[in-house]
């Protein structure tokens, strides 16, 4: 199955052959305030009626409960999928770093082809999304560059903490993960996967429990111990079914041994067979003075074999790029 059609030439408008929607319908384009909300309720809507009859079937039905379960992990609940998928589309452009056709976009993300190809054009039609014609592939356009530049003013913005991940990741060839707490969870919010054959893939955007994970236990050091038992509560309540109730004193616990060693150690807390050594980033990196941490994972025997070293590392990399020692 083809991406386009072959007389597609370039997403140029929805009267011409380019990849347009494929209800040919434009996505609006208005003032600089409601331009994005309007043209992509637009195409949206488009999809939507592409996938109306689709969804009467079984077939359907199958697609949709593949959308909702992928390897980047469920959307958060109550959230609307189409807004999810567009979120899932770019964390998946920044986990590759190159462009990509419609086919392996949505086999990446099990979305159904017909919506990825209704999706990426949409995207193009509103400025977030080059189509390069030759290749007939997507990669996000230098408009995505810019979102979120007015939210850092330091080590992000600078390059420094990019360049320390970089830096871990070619000296340990393990997975290395900055992760950040959203409500119960520590999210993973951006991944550089390991460079090793044998290992474990671990998608952007994945979650862990914030107060049963090493990246989670690292990001808690600066909170009391009140706000920890609130939030250990919180998860028992709130936390899925088949997991294990939360030992508040266990916690408190962890936490104390992040706070006095400056990491923690995970071996195997969270996935069988797999160790994390996480460490607490400096307060302020995003200029917000919000919790940051940085782990390193990979196979528990190996990550168990190089603890002091990888912890060694962590410490000098943190120092060296995020805490610069003031010129005299």
């Amino acid at each position: 199955m083809t991406d386009l059609p072959k007389r597609d030439t370039g997403p140029i408008d929805a009267r011409s052959t380019g990849p347009a929607c494929a209800t040919r319908l434009t996505c609006r384009h208005t003032d600089t305030q409601q331009g994005f909300r309007r043209g992509f309720t637009g195409c949206l809507r488009n999809c939507r009626h592409s996938q109306t009859m689709a969804r009467r079937s079984k077939k359907a039905t199958a697609d949709d409960r593949i959308t909702e379960a992928t390897s980047y992990g469920p959307p958060a609940a109550g959230s609307v999928k189409s807004a999810g998928r567009v979120l899932r589309v770019l964390e998946f452009f920044d986990e590759i770093q190159r462009d990509a056709r419609v086919a392996e976009v949505a086999e990446r993300l099990g979305f159904p082809q017909s919506s990825t190809s209704i999706l990426l054009n949409c995207l193009v039609e509103l400025g977030y999304m080059d189509y390069l014609q030759e290749s007939r592939s997507f990669l996000p356009s230098p408009r995505v560059t810019l979102l979120g530049t007015w939210l850092d003013k330091g080590p992000v913005r600078n390059g420094s903490l990019m360049r320390m991940l970089e830096e871990l990741s070619q000296k340990t060839g393990d997975t290395v993960i900055i992760a950040a707490r959203t409500g119960i969870f520590a999210q993973y919010i951006h991944v550089l996967q390991a460079r090793a054959t044998m290992r474990f893939h671990v998608p952007p955007g994945s979650r862990r429990l914030v107060v049963w994970s090493a990246t989670g236990f690292s990001l808690l050091t600066s909170s009391s111990d009140k706000e920890i038992r609130s939030l250990c509560t919180r998860t028992n309540a709130e936390a899925a079914l088949d997991i294990s109730r939360i030992d508040i004193n266990q916690v408190l616990e962890n936490v104390e041994r992040t706070r006095r060693e400056g990491f923690f150690f995970s071996a195997g807390l969270v996935t069988p067979g797999a160790g994390s050594i996480a460490v607490p980033l400096p307060e302020g990196i995003d200029g917000w003075n919000r919790a940051l941490a940085v782990a390193v994972s990979g196979p528990l025997q190996d990550i168990t074999r190089r603890q002091t070293e990888i912890v060694t590392l962590l410490n000098d990399v943190v120092q060296r790029y995020l805490r610069p020692t003031a010129s005299i």
